[in-house]
C-alpha cells in the first residue's frame, strides 16, 4: 500500500514538475527597444515603443505605462507628473496589444509628455504578467507639430 500511494506521489510530482517546465519555456519573453519613438502632437509628445517577443508564447494585453517622468533643471532633476492620454482615459485595466513569437509591435504610452523643449528621463513599464523596466534619457527640441523624430 505504500510503494503505491509513494508511486502516485512520486508521478504527480513529475507532471507538476513537467508542467512548470514547460509553462516556463512557453512564455514570452519581452525585449525593450533601444530609444523610443517620439510623435509630436496637437496635446503633446506621444512615445512609442517597439516591443519584441522573443519567447514561445503569445504575449497577451500587453501595456506600456510611465513609472517616473523627470525634466532636467538647473538644479537637478524635477519630477513631473504629465497627464494621460486620449486613448489611455482614466481605466488602467484597458485591453492592451497582442504581441505573436518572434515578432514585434509598437505600443502607445498611457501618458503624454509635456510639449516643451528640454531633457526628459523616463522610467517606463512594460505589463505582460510580467513587469519589463527600461529607463530612457529623452532631449526634445523645439520642432514644429506632426513631426516625428
Amino acid at each position: 500500500m505504500l510503494t503505491r500511494s509513494l508511486l502516485v506521489l512520486i508521478t504527480l510530482l513529475v507532471a507538476a514538475g513537467a508542467w512548470r517546465v514547460g509553462r516556463w519555456y512557453w512564455r514570452p519573453r519581452l525585449v525593450l527597444p533601444d530609444a523610443p519613438v517620439l510623435e509630436r502632437t496637437a496635446t503633446g509628445i506621444r512615445v512609442l515603443l517597439d516591443v519584441r517577443n522573443e519567447g514561445a508564447g503569445k504575449s497577451r494585453n500587453c501595456r506600456v505605462v510611465l513609472v517616473r517622468c523627470e525634466k532636467q533643471e538647473s538644479n537637478g532633476w524635477l519630477r513631473i507628473e504629465p497627464r494621460r492620454t486620449e486613448s489611455a482615459g482614466e481605466d488602467p485595466n484597458l485591453p492592451g496589444a497582442g504581441i505573436l513569437p518572434d515578432s514585434s509591435t509598437r505600443i502607445e504610452l498611457d501618458r503624454t509628455l509635456p510639449d516643451g523643449p528640454g531633457t526628459y528621463r523616463l522610467e517606463i513599464a512594460v505589463l505582460n504578467g510580467e513587469e519589463k523596466r527600461s529607463s530612457y534619457v529623452v532631449d526634445m527640441e523645439t520642432v514644429m507639430p506632426g513631426v516625428s523624430y
